[in-house]
C-alpha cells in the first residue's frame, strides 16, 4: 500500500495541472501584440471574430487619419497658421497613421494564422498601400528638416493622405473577407 502512495500523489497532482492549465480552444486568435501591451482592438471568442474586431478597428482609424489630414489642411491653408501649429498638427497626424499601421499590422499578422494564400495576399497588399501612402510625408519631413515649410507642401501632403486613405479604407472594405473576417 505504501508503494502505491506516491502513484496517487503524482496522478493527483497530474490531473490538478491538467485541470487548471490553459487549454486553447481549435480557431482561438493567437495574440499577435506583445503581453502587457494594450491590444489595438478587442479579442474575440474565435479568430473570426477578432478579426472582424481588427477590420472595424482599422476602418475606423483610417478615416479618423483621413478626417485629422482634412482638419490640418484646413488650418494650414489659414493666414495665421504658424510653424509651432504646424508641428503639432503634423505629430498628431503622424501619430493617428502609426496608430493605423499597428493597428493593421495585427490584423495582417492574424490574418496568416488562417493558413490561406488569399488572405495573406490581401493582408501583404493593404500593408504595401500604407507604406506607399507614408511616403506623402516624406516632402514636409525633408522641409522640416531642412528649416523651411512651404504651407502648400503641407496642403499637398494632406490633401493626398486624406484621398489615399479613404480609397485605402475602400479597398480594406471591399477585401475584408479574403481576410477571413466572413460578413
Amino acid at each position: 500500500m505504501k508503494h502505491l502512495t506516491p502513484f496517487v500523489w503524482m496522478s493527483g497532482l497530474a490531473l490538478l495541472w491538467l485541470t487548471l492549465a490553459p487549454l486553447r480552444a481549435p480557431g482561438q486568435a493567437v495574440s499577435p501584440w506583445p503581453a502587457g501591451t494594450r491590444a489595438p482592438f478587442l479579442q474575440g471568442p474565435t479568430l473570426e471574430a477578432t478579426l472582424r474586431n481588427g477590420v472595424q478597428a482599422s476602418i475606423n482609424q483610417a478615416r479618423l487619419t483621413a478626417q485629422t489630414a482634412k482638419e490640418m489642411e484646413s488650418r494650414a491653408k489659414g493666414v495665421g497658421y504658424q510653424r509651432q501649429n504646424l508641428w503639432t498638427d503634423y505629430q498628431n497626424l503622424e501619430i493617428h497613421f502609426q496608430n493605423l499601421r499597428t493597428t493593421f499590422h495585427a490584423v495582417a499578422n492574424l490574418s496568416l494564422q488562417l493558413q490561406s494564400a488569399s488572405a495573406a495576399n490581401a493582408a501583404a497588399e493593404l500593408e504595401a498601400g500604407l507604406n506607399i501612402i507614408s511616403e506623402a510625408f516624406v516632402p514636409v519631413q525633408q522641409e522640416m528638416q531642412a528649416g523651411t515649410v512651404n504651407r502648400d507642401t503641407v496642403v499637398r501632403m494632406c490633401q493626398v493622405l486624406d484621398e489615399a486613405l479613404l480609397e485605402w479604407q475602400k479597398e480594406l472594405k471591399r477585401a475584408s473577407s479574403r481576410l477571413g473576417t466572413f460578413r
